[in-house]
């Protein structure tokens, strides 16, 4: 009989030494989701104060991303309806929380009817952006050639800045000169078109309006309306050098940045921080050098007022004046912001212009000032320019 096979059992090898280590692991996985947590509850939300408001061409400044980040971290959102400055002095305005015109006429005429009005009002000027008139540098040598512009810096070829004779310079207009007439042609450029400097338009924004102000100062010679016959008869002289611009747009700076506005309108009214943005936005140490300023030799310090209507306006106010990040942004959009004592123009715009490799402006600080007639003969003047209802 043969024998039975003989059954080995082989000895399973030992487990690793961490095996029990994973099975530990384990066990403690399962009581850690068999241990119920412990919810802790989020800290309420902060509520988000809306502020709306009316405004000019300061509206890029509360469109800008970067400013809505800064106000959204402080619990405010602003919401802006774009208008014209003198525009919003004569429409209502009772359903919005602030105003912020643009120069010191409409902030007057507004201050004024809320007054009348038993209604609250404070004004606040955060910044300053002095009138300019942007060119283009052909455009500029000529007016220079003419005697009429000069370079603030002789020393750069490749300067940004000139200086301005408003008188100069609509005597040209009021002789009929065109540029082809002035030596344009030696740029390489053919226009037959008047010199004068296109506008937005005078019934509505403020940048139209002090244009108009600043070339009636110097028409008449360097002296201001002191009665309502003379802001009617300066205002009739002019209407002629208004509507030979055409019909005006409400903001001129797309056509000024954009590629046909050397021949759309060689000469545009701006203000100065709508340029330096734009050099702002160009990479650091590559300026435009073909697009560049005339300063008029008697400027206006133009003074966009923020107006305050209730206390969410008051609340906005302060963050303006007060928070640095908003007072780095304003300078980085090319406002000169005031500073402490709101009395001067702060050295931060100049800093940053260095750093970026832009000319910097000069200061604007001195005595060679034009000036406006009082609010009511001022409104005289531009009505009677513009036709204005």
């Amino acid at each position: 009989m043969a024998e039975e096979p003989l059954l080995r059992i082989r000895q399973r090898p030992p487990r690793p030494n961490h095996a029990p280590a994973l099975v530990v692991g384990a066990v403690g996985l399962i009581l850690l989701v068999l241990t119920p947590a412990v919810v802790r509850p989020a800290p309420p939300a902060q509520p988000v104060t809306v502020v709306l408001g009316k405004m000019g061409s300061k509206v890029d400044f509360f469109r800008d991303g970067k400013v809505q980040e800064i106000l959204k971290r402080r619990d405010v959102e602003v919401v802006v309806h774009n208008t014209g400055s003198r525009e919003m002095a004569t429409n209502d305005i009772d359903q919005y929380d602030f105003v912020f015109p643009s120069g010191q006429p409409t902030t007057d005429l507004i201050l004024a009817d809320r007054e009348a009005r038993d209604q609250f009002a404070q004004a606040h000027v955060p910044f300053v952006s002095p009138i300019v008139l942007a060119t283009y540098r052909p455009y500029a040598q000529a007016l220079r050639d003419a005697g009429v512009a000069t370079p603030m810096d002789p020393s750069r070829p490749d300067t940004l800045y000139y200086e301005l004779d408003i008188g100069a310079f609509i005597r040209l207009t009021e002789q009929g000169k065109r540029w082809n007439d002035i030596g344009i042609g030696t740029y390489g450029i053919t226009n037959n078109n008047l010199v004068l400097a296109h506008t937005s338009d005078v019934c509505k924004s403020n940048s139209g309006g002090t244009y108009q102000g600043l070339i009636a100062y110097a028409r008449n010679g360097g002296r201001i309306a002191s009665s309502e016959s003379e802001a009617v008869a300066l205002g009739e002289s002019l209407k002629s050098f208004y509507r030979q611009q055409g019909a005006p747009t409400p903001d001129r700076v797309p056509f000024y940045l954009s590629q046909e506005g050397k021949r759309i309108a060689p000469i545009v009214v701006i203000y100065e921080h709508q340029y330096l943005a734009h050099q702002l936005r160009r990479p650091t140490g590559q300026p435009d050098l073909e697009r560049v300023l005339l300063y008029p030799a008697d400027h206006f310090e133009t003074q966009p007022s923020f107006i305050a209507l209730n206390e969410r306006g008051t609340l906005l106010a302060q963050l303006l004046r007060t928070d640095a990040e908003l007072r780095k942004r304003a300078v980085e959009l090319g406002f000169r912001v005031l500073d402490a004592g709101q009395d001067t123009a702060s050295p931060q715009l100049a800093g940053l212009l260095a750093d970026r490799g832009v000319e910097a402006p000069s200061s604007t600080d001195d005595d060679t000032r034009a000036y406006l007639p009082s609010v009511d003969l001022f409104e005289k003047l531009i009505t009677t320019i513009g036709d204005c209802r």
